[in-house]
């Protein structure tokens, strides 16, 4: 039974750490100017934010006939890159 606890307490404290250091809209722009330079920057200021209590998703389109894409995923203060 102590076991279970321990293994309790841990598990909430990585969720907490995990809902605390999810990354937000401004971080993600960050991240993406990093990586495609000038046409990033432009293309971010579209990008989508599904937030989730633990992670986040980014995405662009969705809208009228524009097909929606993932771009990546946020969790832990980083990003995960979706591959193309």
């Amino acid at each position: 039974m102590k076991n279970f606890v321990i293994v309790l307490i841990l598990l909430g404290g990585v969720l907490v750490s995990l809902a605390i250091s999810n990354p937000d809209e401004s971080d993600f722009r960050e991240w993406y100017v990093e990586q495609h330079g000038l046409g990033g920057a432009l293309l971010s200021i579209a990008v989508d934010r599904q937030n989730s209590l633990f992670f986040s998703t980014y995405s662009i389109g969705g809208k009228a006939l524009i097909k929606k894409r993932t771009l990546a995923y946020g969790v832990a203060g980083t990003f995960i890159k979706v591959e193309e």
